[in-house]
């Protein structure tokens, strides 16, 4: 792009990132919003531009500004990709709880099966969350345990709705292993009982 000092930028001249910033801002949200809805495009390419900031005395690339849409094409796909693989867990866990609960109103025994379920599952997921980062852990706390939304999540954390994703995929992803002898539908129902 011409007039776009990218020395400057890699010395932290603020002025010519911010020169850069807005004139790659409107291509790339154009790019963005291929993939996703603005409001995730925004998060997208802002993260784009702040990850190359905050990287930017070690990239070394010829061609900064296909560097830049190249790393904002993977970030999408990524992005795309990993709400695909959360929306259809979420449809799953759906259709794991209405069996779940079906068995529960069919059962004569549903006051000692909820006692089995209960009684040392809530101590166990608890260890299981305490290995986690304290940060993955609290997000995944507030979503399940507290049936915050994403986005209330995210506002009450201090952080982007992004990351929360990204949190509480961490503790899915952790749980399912750390716990591997109990189905994960069974935590998600587990937590979603404990809201109601």
């Amino acid at each position: 792009m011409e007039g776009i000092d990218f020395k400057r930028i890699k010395n932290g001249d603020e002025a010519a990132f911010k020169r850069l910033f807005t004139e790659l801002y409107p291509k790339l949200m154009g790019v963005a919003c291929r993939f996703v809805d603005r409001d995730e495009a925004e998060d997208l390419v802002q993260g784009v531009f702040s990850s190359y900031y905050e990287q930017r005395e070690n990239i070394e690339a010829d061609d900064i500004v296909s560097f830049l849409f190249k790393w904002l094409r993977n970030d999408c796909i990524n992005y795309v990709n990993h709400k695909v693989v959360v929306d259809n867990y979420a449809a799953r866990t759906r259709i794991a709880k209405a069996r779940e609960e079906f068995l529960m109103q069919n059962s004569e025994d549903n006051e000692t099966f909820e006692r089995l379920i209960h009684s040392d599952f809530y101590a166990t997921v608890e260890q299981s969350l305490a290995k986690l980062p304290p940060k993955c852990a609290e997000a995944f706390r507030l979503c399940y345990l507290d049936d915050l939304s994403r986005d209330e999540v995210a506002e009450s954390m201090g952080i982007s709705r992004r990351t929360v994703e990204q949190h509480i995929y961490k503790a899915l992803d952790f749980l399912r292993k750390d716990l591997k002898d109990v189905p994960l539908y069974m935590l998600l129902l587990y937590y979603e009982s404990h809201t109601q």
